[in-house]
């Protein structure tokens, strides 16, 4: 087991430990219900499941003409089937029309098929005969270019898990199944503030600031908590004086779920915040020191059941600091953890041989599965998603990246190593 230099100096991965096995994430963690519209990077915090299949009934897959595939099972480039043309079905409408043998009813991508017809044959395939009938040149198999009711989601189906981050696909699923409201988790509250009488908001021609600090962390930690989905409650700058920082800590306690602090980490004669927070009651300070470089000095407390978090004052510490405790704290309240965001570029090896078409790019839906081959290295590998078509829309809900194939490829083997794009936190 690996031990510290130093006495009281952890790991970070032991402080981390230590840290958050002390919060009761059920007294910070509150849900709510909010409008699927407003969804967006919220946090689910309950399963999801289909409440109707999707497509609700059989559509054409392509556009053609809905026939009955025992008609056309003799049809050919010498020996086309004629077949008669009674309508026209367009999508939106509801398919009245019935075809029986040798009858057909010309349909569009989307459209519903008709009663007594169980295939659809591609215009290409086709040809007009006169302005009422067809040839039609290919042989069909019964539900060839049809989408069957469910195709794509299944009533009763879970379609996404509680601690989902919500992205545009999954918000595009849940509209086409009728949910118009869904649970999550509410916003975490921050207080953030940053410490010190050397730190001003910004520089100014006035000779007195010239040996001043610009606070460059409080709208780093800003930013970098608001893309994190928490609320930022901002209490500016407070200076070096035991009374004025214990109230604003006080304050921050009274209105926020956690509190940031930046500067006053290490044991020079201003920094009062550890000694502050510990006077405010147990369990207070729970981790003072880590063995990491750059960022040492960092306090992680609990006052009551709240978090608070003293960030070091430089700038770089800072921020591989909210990296190792603040964004998987969040995290962790929510019950969600993630590694990639969307849009990340991530290498990986093909778990399974694909094809692709030549002269074509290809996009494929692709899951990620991370597998440890030994105890220091790890393997990222991808399986293909081969339910596919472009109207399978749970096709991006299911997924974790794209796989972009270029047009002169036609086959990656089985352990190539490609690059994904994530389409979601990961």
């Amino acid at each position: 087991m690996l031990v510290t230099s130093k006495k009281d100096t952890l790991y970070a991965h032991q402080a981390q430990k230590i840290f958050f096995n002390s919060i009761p994430r059920e007294k910070i963690a509150k849900k709510e219900r909010i409008k699927l519209e407003d969804s967006l990077n919220r946090v689910l915090a309950e399963d999801i499941y289909a409440t109707k299949n999707l497509p609700p009934f059989n559509r054409a897959a392509m556009d053609g003409f809905a026939v009955k595939s025992e008609d056309i099972k003799n049809a050919s480039q010498t020996t086309p089937v004629i077949l008669n043309v009674i309508g026209t079905i367009e999508i939106g409408e509801e398919p009245k029309l019935e075809i029986h043998h040798g009858e057909t009813v010309r349909i569009n991508t989307g459209a519903p098929i008709p009663k007594g017809s169980d295939c659809v044959v591609m215009i290409e395939d086709t040809n007009w005969v006169d302005h009422e009938k067809i040839a039609v040149f290919k042989s069909l198999p019964p539900l060839k270019n049809v989408s069957l009711s469910g195709e794509d989601v299944k009533k009763g189906e879970l379609i996404l898990k509680k601690g989902t981050i919500l992205c545009p696909q999954d918000i595009a699923l849940l509209k086409s199944i009728g949910i118009k409201e869904i649970l999550v988790w509410k916003k975490l509250r921050v207080a953030l503030f940053s410490t010190g009488n050397e730190i001003i908001n910004q520089m100014s021609e006035n000779p007195r600031d010239l040996y001043k600090i610009v606070d460059a962390n409080r709208p780093m930690l800003h930013a970098m908590l608001k893309e994190d989905g928490a609320e930022v409650i901002d209490f500016g700058i407070v200076e070096d004086d035991e009374d004025k920082l214990r109230k604003t800590l006080l304050k921050a306690l009274s209105t926020a779920d956690i509190v940031i602090t930046s500067g006053g980490t290490s044991k020079g004669t201003r920094d009062f915040m550890p000694s502050i927070v510990n006077s405010l009651g147990s369990p207070g300070i729970l981790v003072q020191k880590t063995a990491i470089a750059p960022g040492k000095p960092i306090t992680l407390a609990l006052v009551g059941h709240k978090p608070v978090i003293i960030l070091p004052g430089y700038p770089v510490a800072s921020f591989i600091n909210y990296t190792l405790y603040v964004r998987p704290l969040l995290q962790y309240i929510t019950q969600s953890t993630y590694r990639w965001r969307p849009y990340e570029k991530i290498k990986a090896q093909l778990a399974t041989t694909i094809s692709s078409k030549y002269g074509i790019r290809e996009f494929y839906r692709v899951k990620i599965e991370i597998t440890a081959k030994n105890e220091n290295h790890e393997l990222i590998l991808v399986h293909p998603i081969f339910r596919r078509g472009a109207g399978i829309l749970s096709s991006l809900t299911r997924c974790d990246a794209i796989l972009e194939v270029p047009e002169a490829v036609e086959e990656l083997k089985e352990g190539t190593t490609v690059e994904i794009t994530s389409l979601r936190y990961i």
